[in-house]
Order: structure tokens, then sequence, then C-alpha cells
């Protein structure tokens, strides 16, 4: 079966809208919880099936325009059927300038001798922010399916104005390779990736230096950053709920971060706009209440302390 998903989202009245949408059976693309709530839009992809099946083939179509921001979900694992042909999946994604979207699937589970690739082209502005996630399972553990697998490749290309950035490749063949040996599974049974680009990619880098210093009895993971504007993560573990909780963690702190920075840009561009006329007057009224008499008030003193408490450091 031909399926497609389309999804558009514009920036209006200082918030990100729907603006277009399209899918047909078996899936259904709908608000994930209230819409209106945030700034941002979430939404959800949902599916009646119990699994994508032989032959099928998925297209998954994004479109984020300027300013605009976007959190996209999904509802359960995707089970990948037994095969003998295959099945395909493909996404574009476009994040206009100043754009951010933010999407980190469930695990794919790969059956007994299913057969499956997934391509991701992903186009960003200049100035776009992606935060991108990707699982891998195995196969079924309690059905003794773990490595039974034909084949599984994961494709991932990311374009910042036109130009290749960064690239991930994997082709999983258990019958032909030793992926529960040394560099590949280790004895593991789920994979995660966790891919940041922003054109501030090096300064969270430092931040997850200083943050990514635990370790965790279920989960093994190094991080890297792969060009001027790219931040990869790889985890390995045994549990796929913790490892989409994992990447979810990371896409929270990575999605305040990038809020953090905006707001740092709109208060530079407003400096910026100020003439110079401006900030002398600005620069009197400031002389002119501070010679005032004031009187400190719990509450203003409570505000200091709870604004001073949230800012990023």
């Amino acid at each position: 079966m031909d399926s497609k998903i389309l999804l558009n989202v514009a920036k209006e009245d200082g918030r990100s809208r729907l603006k277009e949408s399209y899918h047909n059976a078996p899936y259904k693309l709908t608000h994930y919880g209230a819409a209106g709530l945030t700034n941002h839009l979430e939404m959800i992809i949902m599916s009646a099936s119990p699994g994508i099946m032989d032959t099928d083939y998925l297209h998954i179509d994004v479109h984020v325009k300027k300013d605009a921001q976007l959190k996209l979900f999904t509802q359960s694992f995707n089970k990948l059927h037994p095969m003998k042909t295959g099945a395909r999946q493909h996404t574009d994604v476009h994040v206009g300038a100043g754009g951010l979207f933010h999407y980190i699937p469930h695990p794919v589970t790969p059956f007994k001798d299913s057969i499956f690739k997934a391509s991701n082209h992903i186009h960003l502005a200049e100035d776009a922010v992606l935060m991108w996630g990707d699982i891998i399972s195995v196969g079924r553990i309690h059905m003794k399916e773990a490595f039974e697998f034909d084949s599984l490749h994961t494709q991932t290309k990311i374009f910042r104005q036109g130009k290749l950035s960064f690239i991930d490749n994997q082709l999983l063949r258990p019958k032909s390779q030793p992926i529960q040996k040394m560099l590949f599974f280790e004895g593991y049974t789920h994979q995660a990736t966790f891919v940041f680009s922003a054109l501030f990619a090096q300064e969270l880098k430092y931040e997850l230096d200083e943050i990514l210093t635990v370790e965790y009895n279920d989960i093994s993971y190094g991080f890297t950053q792969a060009s001027k504007d790219v931040v990869i993560l790889r985890a390995l573990g045994t549990d796929g709920e913790l490892l989409y909780d994992f990447l979810h963690m990371l896409g929270q702190l990575c999605w305040d971060f990038t809020q953090h920075k905006l707001s740092e840009k709109k208060e530079d561009t407003a400096v910026e706009g100020i003439t110079e006329d401006e900030k002398s007057k600005a620069e009197e009224i400031t002389v002119i209440e501070h010679r005032k008499p004031r009187r400190k008030s719990k509450r203003k003193l409570v505000d200091a302390v709870v604004a001073e408490g949230t800012n990023y450091a």
C-alpha cells in the first residue's frame, strides 16, 4: 500500500499554526493534545495498521515555514512484519529561516525476515534548527527473533542552504554481518541516534560536555560534533522505551537551549535597532530613576530571585 503524510506549518499572529495537512489510510495526522496551548505546534502521526507490511511505501512530507516551530510525535513502535520483497519509507523535511523542527519517533521493531529501507532528506535554511531521533531494535526479543530480520537500512542526509552538511548511513544484515559483536550492538538490543543541527551546535556541544557526565547502568552512549553545525549522539541499551525517554530528555534539553538562543537573538536585534538619540534618552531616564528613593517590596525581591534563578547557565 502506498501512503502519504503531508504537513505544512507556518507562523501566524505569533503562533505556529497548521496551514495544510493530508493523510491517507492507514495513517492519521492530528493535534497532540489541545491545540493552541503553546506558541509552537504539536502534531502526532497515528496508524490503524498493525505495522508495515511487504511492499508498503510511506512518504512523509514536512514543511516548517519561516520562524515556525513544530514538534512531531508518533503513536507507538513501528513494527516491520515478515517480507519477501521489502517495504520503504521516505521522509522529506524543509525547515525555513528561523524555523525549528523536533522529531523523535518510537523505535523500529523488525520481525523475522523483514526487509526495510528508510531514507530521510532534511533541507535546512541558514539559521534553521533540527532535533532528530532514530531508534532501532534488533527484533522481538521475547519471541526469540533477535537479529532474525533480513535487512534494515536507514539513511539520513541533512542539507543546509542546499549543501550537504551531514550523512548517516546504516545497513544492518545479521545473516552476513557480526552485528552482535564489537563495533555493532556489542550485546545490547537497541540502538538510538540523536542529531542536533544548528549554527550554534558547538555551543550545545560545550553544554553537553558538562551535562552528560553521568554513567547509566542500562545505557551506553557517546556524542561528538560531526560538523560545524551538527552534534550527534549514539546510545545502546536493552529497553526501547528507556532509550525513547532518554532521547526525548535530550530533545527537550536542546529545545530549551534553542529557545534561550532565540531570545538572545531577539534582544540583540532590539538593541541594534535603537538609534543614538533613543539610547541617550534611555540613559537619561535610567539616571533619573536611580536617583529616586525606592521602597523594596517583598514581591519585587521574590521576582528578582525568580528571574535570576531562571536564567540559563
